[in-house]
């Protein structure tokens, strides 16, 4: 999706949006315009976390990705996602924590942020609510009994 986050820092109003990518490289620098913050590493995990806390919305444009574990961790800091209808991604939000756009849909993921930006319809706690349907121990359950119930056990 790094092509969506090009076209989007050109057509974000950068009066009011500022694109920052996390776990790029140098390579990934040569490609991205003046206007879009890269951040190769952060020094650990309270770091991502403040990231994400601080972001208004975070976007996932990922074509392939299988569950989207970076969608959980934004939701588990608050912070509402918007992803396209592909994959996995879809599946780690809810209309209380983020929104879903048509594939490749980049005007939809614009008028998507400025929706969530201007009238803030997400809640902090809802997103945070939703990470939590993502707990490992609960899910790990959850396939348990369900190769019980496949096993006939």
């Amino acid at each position: 999706g790094l092509d969506v986050f090009i076209e989007l820092s050109k057509r974000l109003d950068n009066e009011k949006y500022q694109i920052v990518l996390v776990g790029t490289d140098g390579t990934v620098d040569k490609q991205l315009p003046k206007n879009i913050i890269s951040i190769h590493r952060t020094q650990n995990q309270t770091e991502l976390a403040e990231i994400y806390t601080a972001a208004d919305v975070f976007v996932n444009p990922t074509r392939e990705e299988v569950l989207g574990l970076v969608n959980i961790e934004a939701n588990a800091c608050g912070t509402p996602v918007v992803v396209f209808d592909t994959g996995g991604a879809p599946e780690c939000i809810d209309n209380k924590s983020g929104v879903v756009v048509n594939y490749n849909d980049v005007e939809g993921v614009i008028r998507e942020v400025d929706r969530i930006r201007e009238s803030i319809p997400f809640s902090k706690n809802d997103c945070i609510n939703r990470a939590k349907q993502f707990d490992m121990n609960d899910k790990f359950k959850e396939y348990v009994e369900l190769y019980k119930i496949l096993n006939g056990k």
